[in-house]
């Protein structure tokens, strides 16, 4: 078995080198192909990536489209049975791989596996995201990008990052996976850590509204077999995420994520379960 490492970067000069190092000192049994693509960065990215250009299988820098034309290219030139993608300032945690070995060592029928992500904020923990229940995936993202990884037969399967979808690609890329019937496969230790500064984290409003629609987006066209039941809880779920994303802007936009975070777990003490945990529990 091969394990293809993809990263996806564009002037992350500060974040970059840990991401890195993440990937290459992990412990593993089998062949390790690590990726980078870059966007074209100015700002010494390149020069930092070139430190380690002897533990870099493929490195290529060029303007591109975005992140997610970046994984379409490290996926397209992967030699790898399972692909993982890890961000630019995400990174891996200690005998990820290892785990990861292990797991598709063990039932040769897994496609795509996932497990709880750690979040951070300049360097500060806020909370552990568990992923939330599969059917879900139906109305809207329940996993963590980053703590998956897919085989390359996978991929074949559906296709790759739909470009249309900005944002959300990823959540497209997942439930169209889902829809095809391919088997996940959940571990409960994180595998790897995310920095609450990317595309989907943001807290600018008009951002968030966007996510929103691509995810509305992406549910839609796959609603078409959706039961009158179905249809009412999906307008429901989008209701009380807008609601929620107005709820919540007062405190994203003026306080911090680990302040936002503990404010939210004292209020749920008193509001009792959030109605989203099914979709992923923080």
């Amino acid at each position: 078995m091969k394990i293809s490492i993809v990263t996806p970067v564009f002037n992350s000069v500060t974040t970059i080198e840990k991401t890195i190092l993440s990937v290459i000192s992990q412990k593993r049994n089998f062949p390790l192909e690590y990726i980078v693509i870059d966007g074209g960065s100015t700002d010494g990215t390149i020069q930092i990536i070139n430190k380690y250009a002897d533990q870099i299988n493929l490195f290529i820098s060029e303007p591109d489209r975005g992140p997610y034309d970046a994984m379409n290219k490290g996926i397209n030139h992967s030699t790898g049975d399972v692909i993982g993608i890890i961000n630019s300032d995400d990174w891996y945690h200690d005998n990820a791989i290892a785990t990861v070995e292990q797991e598709f060592c063990r039932n040769h029928d897994i496609s795509v596996l996932y497990s709880p992500i750690t979040n951070y904020y300049k360097g500060e923990y806020v909370a552990t995201f568990v992923p939330g229940d599969l059917d879900k995936l139906l109305f809207r993202f329940t996993l963590n990008h980053p703590s998956c990884f897919i085989t390359k037969s996978a991929y074949n399967l559906v296709g790759l990052y739909n470009l249309e979808y900005p944002i959300a690609a990823d959540y497209d890329l997942i439930l169209r996976l889902f829809v095809s019937g391919v088997n996940f496969h959940y571990v409960s230790t994180p595998l790897a850590s995310y920095s609450l500064s990317g595309m989907s984290s943001s807290a600018i409003p008009f951002d968030r509204l966007k996510l929103i629609r691509e995810c509305w987006k992406i549910s839609c066209s796959h609603s078409n077999q959706f039961s009158r039941e179905m249809e009412l809880q999906r307008w429901n779920v989008y209701a009380a995420w807008v609601f929620n994303e107005l709820f919540a802007l007062p405190t994203r936009y003026f306080l911090k994520p680990p302040l936002a975070r503990k404010l939210k777990s004292f209020l749920s003490r008193y509001l009792g379960k959030p109605v989203s945990d099914t979709y992923g529990k923080w």
